[in-house]
């Protein structure tokens, strides 16, 4: 586990996925302050009684954020600037899914527009508003929560839910994660020295009773799929490189292929 108390940012975390992040997190590493960012104050609320109902005694702070407005975006990272002068973790989780009508060319256009506007725009949007805070970390780390439909390979050479809207956005959410990577590695190499090295993730937690999948009874419980967020969150020996995607299964993390 982490040795090093943390800044740890998550959005779209009053329910799902991004709760769950949250509660396993804070009840394993105490000594870390997280960050819960919700559209709804109200629902934020709520999720904060709900954590301390479950045993979280870790320091929680809300955070109101719609990922999809900019003023928000940037008060929120004017915020964590004067509160706690850096930010250790941030980890991308508000998304949407949505399903691709088949013959209106009008409402095709509209569903692609808006699952690219919240599942890749918004990650590109809020990681350059607190790019500034990460580089006053020891070891920042972004996490971005992909599907495993986001790999070109799994969806080509497994049986799978066929999302083709859904699933290219959550692809070009791999593509960004790897194309900062890549520029964060050119950066230092040409710098040698001075801001730290950003580490970029992605993160498939598989199917999971969530509102997101209308709570899937096949699925798996939204902490499990919580797990692999939660052990690169602790990464402080830099275990797993940057520019990688990642599962946890059946007891040990897993690198999913591009």
């Amino acid at each position: 586990m982490s040795t090093s108390s943390k800044i740890v940012l998550c959005t779209g975390a009053n329910q799902g996925l991004g709760y769950w992040i949250i509660q396993v997190a804070a009840l394993r590493d105490p000594t870390s302050t997280y960050i819960l960012c919700s559209r709804s104050l109200e629902n934020g609320k709520a999720a904060l009684q709900k954590l301390k109902d479950a045993g979280v005694t870790a320091k929680v702070d809300l955070l109101q954020l719609e990922v999809t407005d900019d003023d928000q975006i940037a008060a929120a990272a004017k915020y964590v600037q004067e509160t706690y002068g850096r930010l250790d973790v941030l980890i991308n989780n508000a998304g949407i899914a949505r399903m691709l009508p088949e013959d209106d060319l009008t409402a095709i256009r509209r569903t692609f527009n808006e699952l690219l506007n919240v599942n890749l725009t918004s990650a590109a949007v809020i990681i350059a508003a607190f790019k500034p805070l990460l580089y006053k970390s020891a070891d920042p780390k972004v996490i971005n929560i992909t599907s495993g439909l986001g790999s070109c390979t799994n969806t080509l050479t497994r049986k799978m839910f066929r999302a083709p809207a859904y699933g290219t956005s959550k692809t070009a959410l791999n593509g960004l994660t790897v194309h900062m990577q890549a520029a964060e590695n050119d950066r230092v190499a040409a710098e040698q020295g001075g801001k730290p090295l950003i580490r970029f993730y992605v993160c498939a937690p598989g199917p999971l009773k969530t509102a997101l999948t209308n709570y899937l009874g096949v699925a798996k419980e939204p902490e499990l799929g919580a797990e692999v967020v939660v052990r690169l969150i602790a990464d402080d020996q830099k275990a797993f490189e940057g520019g990688s995607q990642w599962e946890f299964e059946e007891g040990e993390m897993r690198r999913v292929p591009w």
